[in-house]
């Protein structure tokens, strides 16, 4: 089984049984703030080229709203901002870095301190921006739009009330879309679409209020 389908199948297991497992405790509907980083991989391919690979820091702000009593469903926003290193002698990238917004849907399982949790997104919006140097062709600019879905599941666990650690596993897969490509100043945007597929691995702090 790959990863992606071993992620696809826990999130929506997890979900499934959050939606039929109700708190030991009275719930009530409150908002969360998370902090998170970690260290994102991945590999990209535009039809007829190589499969092209790069790693970097990602750091991640989200907020999410419980607004259903005893339902442990939480709905929110997602903010990502990540830094890549690709290597210029793959393919011409100097820098790359993004910011995304993700609306996505949260369910875990209440057992006591520690909550299994899955959730899904979707980028609406996001901008990737990298720096390139091409050797003899020159150096160029390039900027990317992106969409496509996000899997995560990982575990809460309750520090003190109201504020819990964070461990997340993720996976996406998405579409780049280059909205922008200069080289030596010339436009060259009209290019083909890109493959992004990518993981994550992150740990961080929630906060409710």
């Amino acid at each position: 089984m790959s990863k992606h389908s071993i992620i696809k199948s826990a999130t929506l297991t997890i979900m499934t049984a959050a939606m039929s497992v109700f708190a030991a405790a009275p719930a009530f509907a409150f908002i969360e703030g998370e902090f998170s980083v970690g260290n994102r991989t991945g590999s990209f391919k535009s039809d007829g080229s190589s499969s092209k690979s790069l790693s970097g820091t990602s750091i991640q702000l989200a907020g999410h709203l419980d607004p259903i009593p005893f339902v442990p469903v939480a709905f929110g926003l997602r903010i990502l901002n990540e830094t890549f290193k690709p290597s210029v002698a793959d393919h011409g990238l100097k820098t790359l870095t993004s910011t995304a917004f993700v609306p996505e849907v949260e369910a875990w399982l209440p057992l006591g301190d520690l909550k299994p949790f899955a959730r899904i997104g979707y980028t609406l919006v996001s901008a990737y921006k990298g720096s390139m140097d091409l050797g003899p062709l020159g150096s160029g600019d390039v900027a990317y739009k992106s969409t496509g879905t996000r899997l995560a599941a990982g575990i809460n666990y309750s520090l003190l009330p109201l504020i819990s650690f964070t461990a997340a596993f993720e996976q996406s897969n998405e579409t780049f879309s280059v909205s922008d490509l200069k080289i030596s100043g010339v436009d060259k945007s009209q290019v083909p679409d890109v493959k992004f597929n990518s993981t994550a691995i992150t740990v961080g702090v929630k906060a409710g209020i």
